[in-house]
């Protein structure tokens, strides 16, 4: 097997007289390629090309055209290889030679690869392996295999350090807007009009709120700005979603303490911590032993929303509680140590800079799960670690405890985050305050709970009151 070395393709195709369409292509799936090379622990090849492109084959269904495009980009790849090697490695074999991706052998369609030009038919009666989709960025690396320009988004996406939450959901989007345009080129097909004309679509036909089609929007112009490298102009001319006028769901303070009465054990904790501090359900199953002070009476907020940090005062009723939590949780953590499991997921760069803080207590997670699991923006064969509680695990016990507590409002977790901003409003806190506690950007997010509070402060007496008063 001989090795190939190109270590400045991207240079070569920059300068390559392509068309950019092609180039686009060629760039996309030479980065996929040796993404799943690392992935696998294997060396560009003849042979790992073509167990690659096999294996596309095998899981993607494609058609014919989208074969034949993975197939001249990673031509063009190993084409020009033998002339940029370094001098060190074995002279390959000639260019005629280097066309190494093919279609299936004759006994045996589209299971290996032979040396021909021909792209590989497509039985009849296949479905598009792509109809099932995963809804998050896991799911779509384990499950569901990404095209190149999935793959691309990802790597972009996490090149700028943007949130988990925020690529499931600009891939959401981005699966979404493939769909409605039915285009046999896929994404390859996918403009600046084909963008308006979904937003509009979401408006008029669907009739999403403001906020969702503005995430779309976001979602869509990354795409076509920073993937495709398109030049954007004006996108003010598509129908635009009505603004409405929030109000957010509040408990009153007795659907609370029915609803944390019906909430047991660390969920309940959980719950009660949420409801005292105001957390978003993220930053709850996110906090570290490190993060409260109980000495202080402090909670601190590490890389919320905008990667951000607030401080929060901490509920004294939660100080005895939060105690017996962190004996049970000391001992999670023991066993780990004694189990020499790896440790934690650190944030940023902090595993090569502190490379045994992972295993330290003070970074423990508050409210850690009871088995191991994978980070799911890792790489797959990566060690698996204690990892926090997942929100939804969280939000599943919360919504069985609103049905008992037989509380007849939408019920979610952000609720006892609403009901704590209202609450605090109604007991006479500053806005101000307000808002640091809640880590808001402007104060205007912040006043919205003023319309609540007003609502449910308002002494306007009904006529109706006054009639059936007077009678």
């Amino acid at each position: 097997m001989i090795i190939v070395s190109f270590p400045n393709w991207s240079d070569a195709l920059k300068a390559a007289d392509l068309p950019d369409k092609v180039r686009d292509r060629h760039r996309v799936i030479i980065n996929w390629f040796l993404g799943h090379l690392k992935r696998e622990h294997m060396a560009a090849s003849k042979d790992s090309a073509r167990m690659f492109l096999k294996h596309l084959i095998e899981t993607r269904r494609p058609q014919d055209w989208q074969v034949e495009q993975w197939r001249q980009g990673l031509n063009w790849f190993f084409r020009k290889a033998p002339s940029r090697r370094h001098k060190a490695a074995k002279k390959i074999e000639s260019s005629a030679e280097g066309k190494v991706l093919a279609g299936a052998t004759d006994d045996s369609p589209r299971s290996g690869m032979q040396e021909d030009d021909e792209a590989p038919m497509v039985e009849e009666g296949y479905e598009d392996g792509r109809q099932h989709y995963a809804y998050t960025v896991a799911e779509m690396q384990a499950k569901v295999p990404m095209d190149p320009w999935f793959e691309e988004t990802v790597r972009l996406m996490r090149v700028r350090q943007m949130a988990y939450r925020t690529e499931e959901a600009y891939l959401g989007w981005i699966r979404r807007m493939e769909r409605f345009l039915g285009s046999k080129d896929g994404l390859e097909a996918f403009a600046e009009e084909d963008l308006k004309r979904f937003l509009s679509f979401l408006a008029v036909e669907e009739g999403v709120a403001a906020g969702t089609q503005r995430q779309a929007l976001n979602a869509g112009v990354f795409f076509l700005r920073e993937v495709r490298k398109m030049e954007l102009g004006d996108f003010s001319d598509y129908v635009k979603a009505n603004p409405r006028k929030y109000y957010p769901v509040v408990y009153s303070r007795g659907e609370i303490k029915r609803l944390l009465d019906n909430v047991k054990g660390t969920w309940g904790l959980m719950a009660r911590l949420q409801y005292g501090c105001g957390l978003r359900i993220s930053e709850l199953c996110r906090l570290r032993v490190k993060d409260v002070d109980l000495e202080r009476g402090k909670l601190y907020i590490r890389a919320s929303k905008g990667d951000k940090d607030r401080c929060v005062p901490l509920a004294r009723s939660l100080q005895e509680p939060l105690v017996a939590h962190l004996k049970v949780v000391r001992k999670t953590f023991e066993a780990d140590r004694q189990a020499n499991v790896p440790g934690v997921f650190m944030p940023g760069a902090l595993d090569r800079k502190m490379s045994q803080a992972c295993k330290r207590w003070e970074w423990f997670w508050l409210f850690p799960m009871q088995s191991l699991s994978r980070d799911p923006r890792g790489e797959r064969d990566a060690a698996k670690r204690r990892h926090h509680i997942l929100p939804r695990a969280y939000q599943k016990h919360l919504s069985l405890a609103a049905v008992k507590a037989e509380i007849p409002k939408r019920s979610n977790s952000h609720v006892l985050r609403h009901s704590y901003a209202t609450h605090l409003l109604e007991n006479g806190t500053n806005i101000r305050t307000l808002q640091d506690f809640l880590g808001h950007a402007c104060v205007e997010t912040t006043m919205i709970y003023l319309h609540v509070m007003e609502d449910q402060q308002d002494l306007t007496v009904s006529p109706l009151d006054i009639l059936e008063g007077s009678s």
